[in-house]
């Protein structure tokens, strides 16, 4: 039987997912072992002083605390993973539309937005390299405080646990098996 590993289950959102994937007669693991189906991260570290608001600088060592937490230690963890990944070879991490280039609306928390952007720079070098092997990457917006963390957590096992997503009519051709995307609680593409 397939496993779901959790690189971290120490937020209610990593838990209300954990449950459901256990719910739906997927175990969850904490440790590496054989047979797991998703890696999923669900690290998403904010540094004590990345309260700064635009125009008052950037703490350096919120900077290279928000890197090392949401950057370095899950892409290591994945690193360890691969070699137990069997199945779907699901690889899911979480992220925020405050880290999109293109999309935030951020006002503060720039030392984790910047680490959670240079995640998704990291993932699709990772990612180019992987898909031929048939590995799929899933990004993942829970939009924390803005839906509840059991309508987040259901639209995250569905979008983590599906095989394919094809956007709609309009682009029927796209679809998340080839593209890293990040998605949202709502299903919406959130473009980084």
């Amino acid at each position: 039987m397939y496993s779901a590993y959790f690189t971290t289950l120490d937020n209610d959102f990593a838990k209300a997912l954990a449950a459901l994937f256990e719910k739906n007669g997927i175990p969850v693991v904490t440790e590496l072992q054989s047979g797991i189906e998703f890696f999923i991260d669900t690290t998403d570290f904010s540094p004590a002083d990345d309260d700064r608001a635009l125009g008052e600088g950037l703490s350096e060592e919120a900077g290279m605390e928000a890197y090392e937490k949401n950057v370095n230690e899950p892409i290591a963890k994945l690193q360890n993973a691969i070699l137990f990944l069997s199945g779907r070879r699901r690889v899911c991490f979480l992220s925020s539309k405050a880290s999109s280039i293109q999309y935030s609306e951020a006002t503060t928390g720039f030392a984790r937005n910047m680490a959670k952007a240079a995640l998704h720079q990291i993932l699709t070098i990772t990612k180019n390299t992987l898909i031929s092997r048939g590995y799929t990457f899933r990004l993942f917006d829970p939009m924390t405080g803005e839906v509840p963390v059991e309508q987040a957590a259901a639209a995250a096992f569905v979008y983590f646990t599906r095989d394919r997503y094809i956007d709609g009519p309009t682009e029927p051709t796209r679809d998340d098996e080839l593209n890293l995307l990040l998605r949202d609680a709502k299903g919406r593409e959130i473009p980084w």
